[in-house]
């Protein structure tokens, strides 16, 4: 079994704040984080936003991890925050699958080549602010050269958020096709690593269909829902040391495994490095306990026989010859069905 680890590297600030006034002092503290991960051998990927890409010492820290070769640097768009700003800031408008196609490339392609020009090297992998993604956003990605998406979160849905609607989504990797001309030589195929989630017992697509029937009318005033998650019978589990324990987490992995999953995408944001820039750190000593959960889960899964691979690695490793037509075309259904909610 492999394991990823991709971090959303964002401004301080969270919420939907104007752009003038984000900053990316959370940043200077990523070199303690890299030196955890260095310790197990882990190459991350840092999903930057604008914010942190125009910060020129925020740039420095992240250029010296990536010239070293311990990192690879992907995007990740906020687009209350990336240029241009021409939409009203709203929660609508903060899901970037909600903003017209032509907006959403002119906000890509700016995050993509600031990336490329800081870094000289173009970011072939994608993460969707606030997870706001569709099949739309997916072909504008792919026409900037994206080959790796991770904004999927499966048995989740956004929707009251004004967001998509993963529920129907497994954790299990995949690829698809769009139907059009690509540009730059591109082939047209993204896969996806979506977010590692899933429920502590049981079959993960029988406990979806649980959650989805306990929350609709006669049960749902009844909340059996939340009752059975309470109970850990229906508890379903994130792979972020942000809102798990590690031994959580670790009962997640042996579930995942026990199903058959090959691949696992441990996730949080860089905000947890400094007090007082999210909802999950508060104070010094949240920090503390932050990189302690973080450094026994590693152990954990190391000592559970875990490897770590880089993001890249793992897309070729669940990917490694072209996917067959037919298939792609099968899979592009799904996604599609499910982005819009016909599935």
């Amino acid at each position: 079994m492999k394991l990823v680890v991709t971090v959303d590297v964002e401004e301080d600030q969270w919420g939907i704040v104007p752009h003038c006034h984000a900053t990316a002092h959370n940043v200077h503290r990523l070199p303690t984080l890299q030196e955890l991960f260095n310790q197990f051998g882990i190459i991350p990927t840092y999903l930057l936003t604008y914010p942190v890409v125009r910060d020129r010492y925020a740039v420095g820290i992240l250029r010296e991890i990536f010239d070293a070769g311990e990192c690879e640097i992907g995007t990740h768009c906020h687009p209350w925050n990336t240029p241009p700003y021409e939409e009203p800031l709203n929660k609508h408008n903060s899901m970037l699958c909600n903003l017209p196609s032509t907006l959403q490339f002119e906000k890509l392609q700016r995050l993509h080549e600031a990336i490329r020009n800081n870094f000289e090297t173009a970011p072939v992998a994608f993460r969707s602010g606030r997870w706001g993604f569709d099949a739309e956003v997916a072909r504008n990605i792919i026409r900037l050269g994206y080959r790796i998406d991770t904004s999927v979160t499966p048995y989740t849905s956004w929707a009251q958020a004004s967001g998509p609607d993963f529920s129907c989504f497994s954790p299990k990797p995949y690829t698809f096709t769009q139907n059009f001309r690509t540009e730059r030589g591109s082939n047209g195929v993204l896969a996806e690593i979506p977010a590692t989630i899933g429920f502590l017992h049981g079959e993960f697509q029988t406990c979806t269909k649980l959650v989805e029937r306990f929350t609709r009318a006669p049960f749902r005033r009844f909340k059996l829902g939340s009752l059975l998650s309470r109970l850990h019978l229906l508890r379903k589990v994130w792979l972020s040391p942000e809102i798990e324990t590690p031994a959580r987490m670790m009962q997640l992995v042996r579930q995942m495994r026990s199903q058959g999953y090959e691949l696992l995408n441990l996730v949080f944001h860089s905000s947890v490095l400094m007090g007082g820039c999210g909802p999950f750190i508060r104070s010094q000593a949240d920090e503390h306990a932050f990189m302690r959960k973080l450094n026994t889960f590693l152990y954990l899964a190391r000592k559970d026989g875990i490897v770590f691979v880089p993001l890249s690695e793992a897309a070729r490793y669940s990917f490694p010859a072209p996917v067959d037509a037919v298939a792609m075309r099968d899979s592009q259904s799904l996604v599609t069905r499910c982005l819009t909610g016909t599935a």
